[in-house]
C-alpha cells in the first residue's frame, strides 16, 4: 500500500488551522508542488515558499 500524499497534506494544513500554526512544511515532490499549486490557486492557502536546503 503506498502513502497517501493528497490525504497528507489535507490533514497537515487542516491540523495546522486547528492549532492556529501560520506555517507548515511538507515535503516537495512534483505531487505536492502541483496540488499546492491548486489550493492556492482556489483560495483555500494564502501564501506558499518553496525553500532551497544546501
Amino acid at each position: 500500500m503506498g502513502k497517501d500524499t493528497i490525504a497528507d497534506i489535507i490533514t497537515s494544513i487542516r491540523n495546522a488551522d486547528m492549532n492556529r500554526k501560520g506555517t507548515i512544511q511538507i515535503g516537495s515532490t512534483n505531487i505536492t508542488e502541483n496540488i499546492v499549486k491548486i489550493l492556492l490557486r482556489e483560495g483555500f492557502i494564502d501564501n506558499v515558499r518553496k525553500l532551497l536546503l544546501t
